[in-house]
């Protein structure tokens, strides 16, 4: 999920003029003119995992609503213990945050690209059309971002604008990679190693519903699952975490005095071959497969069970209080998740490359170039050409501009607006466009540094 078509040397300068005319064609010794590279068909663990712990969560998910709704709810508040109101008043909040919670979960799930529909039909397919969301097509982000420009550039009359993402030496940012073949970056846009493609606003391929979150097509309705699952958690397993304690309790006292679980396994020195935790799993595991089975004295939701669908249900909710909070703390700053990877891996990189120099005394050319370049991949200074030709004359002239984090790249402003463009916000993206666009200010940035606007005076 990186960018692998920076040149290995970078311009110190933050703009330049270019005497070649725009249209010459590529020296094939430049980096962009390798052929795209095949799909990959190694084994992702990423890809693993999507297929598997959705089936996980399909089934504990199952398991729970069996024992909240059917166990408690119906045969214990309803019939044994009479109750009308109680379930109704409690199961309605309850259902109505489950599908709220659901509905954000499949949008994400079944979120697919724009030229999807078009090509497939059956159950797949009108499940993706009519829950999923759309990825945004790259090549309509690159027509809407010189959409933009063109709307902004209005004061310059007499000449015609364009800007496009590039390397330091003004070549074009291709992705090379899978079935991309060749296909330009724009802005915030990242190829995923999962799916094979580049996604516009990719943030990362989340294995929770193996597909891309992107922002802002999937980012608010990943965020919104993630916040739902605590309140949820509460709301279900609350009137059950007295019975879980209860049982875990009796289960506990049940095996001090079985005789034959602590000869076949707490007695034994293997049983502390995977430590305490391990040998609390498999004693557990014994006691409930010798648990007595249900009787008319022990109520339907008292099981072995009901403390292991809470506690997982309490991983759950961990999880993902820890990923929302990531991810909303990554986007006050106006960083997604790849940019995040990427400065550390960056960072990590730049301290290689000091410690290599200080062993060799730079004596090592071959290691540091190697580092050099791995360091241009994953800068976070990204390089603008841009392209101006008078309408009177005809004359045409091209400027590369670097401009990075620190001068504005990324953020829209405070922290809150930053928030509302990547959740894609009424209120703050009305105005902007998506936030995977290159943001007012840093347009004007970019055009003052190219000389096509006056820089604004710092008083």
């Amino acid at each position: 999920m990186s960018l692998r078509q920076r040149p290995l040397q970078a311009s110190n300068s933050t703009s330049r003029t270019t005497s070649e005319p725009p249209g010459q064609p590529t020296n094939p010794t430049q980096p962009n003119c390798h052929p795209s590279t095949p799909p990959r068909k190694g084994i992702r663990l990423n890809r693993i995992l999507g297929r598997i712990v959705p089936i996980i969560l399909l089934i504990y998910i199952a398991f729970a609503y069996d024992l909240v709704v059917v166990r408690y709810a119906h045969r214990h508040l309803y019939l044994q213990r009479r109750r009308t109101l109680l379930p109704i008043v409690w199961l309605l909040p309850a259902h109505g945050l489950f599908l709220w919670s659901l509905r954000a979960y499949l949008r994400v799930f079944f979120a697919h690209s724009p030229q999807y529909t078009n090509k497939s039909s059956g159950l797949i397919s009108w499940l993706r059309t009519n829950f999923g969301a759309a990825f945004p097509d790259p090549d309509e982000a690159q027509q809407l971002e010189q959409q933009r420009l063109n709307t902004l550039a209005t004061s310059l009359s007499n000449t015609e604008v364009k800007i496009e993402l590039c390397q330091a030496d003004g070549q074009p940012l291709r992705c090379w990679r899978d079935n991309c073949r060749a296909r330009l970056k724009a802005f915030r846009m990242r190829h995923c190693g999962d799916c094979g493609t580049c996604r516009v606003g990719f943030d990362h391929h989340c294995a929770w519903f193996d597909n891309d979150v992107t922002a802002p097509a999937t980012l608010r309705a990943f965020v919104a699952f993630l916040a739902s699952i605590p309140p949820l958690y509460v709301i279900a397993f609350g009137p059950l975490f007295p019975s879980a304690w209860h049982t875990l309790k009796q289960i506990k006292d049940f095996t001090a005095s079985d005789a034959v679980i602590r000869s076949k396994w707490y007695n034994k020195w293997y049983s502390w071959i995977g430590g305490p935790a391990f040998r609390w799993i498999v004693g557990y595991a014994l006691r409930a497969s010798r648990w007595p089975k249900p009787s008319k004295d022990r109520w339907p939701h008292e099981s072995p069970r009901t403390p292991v669908l809470v506690a997982l249900g309490a991983v759950f909710v961990f999880v993902a209080t820890a990923l929302a909070a990531s991810s909303l703390t990554q986007l006050r700053r106006a960083m997604l998740t790849v940019d995040l990877e990427r400065a550390k891996a960056y960072g990590k990189l730049r301290l290689q490359m000091e410690k290599l120099e200080k062993l060799t005394n730079g004596s090592d050319v071959e290691k540091l170039t190697a580092i050099r370049q791995k360091m241009e991949t994953l800068s976070p200074t990204q390089y603008f050409k841009v392209s101006t030709k008078d309408k009177n004359s005809g004359e045409e002239k091209e400027s590369i501009v670097a401009l990075s984090p620190e001068e504005g790249l990324l953020s829209r402003g405070s922290a809150w607006a930053n928030i509302g463009r990547f959740l894609g916000l009424k209120q703050a993206s009305s105005s902007d466009g998506p936030a995977w666009l290159l943001s007012e200010p840093a347009l004007r940035k970019i055009l003052q540094a190219a000389a096509l606007l006056p820089r604004e005076n710092s008083n």
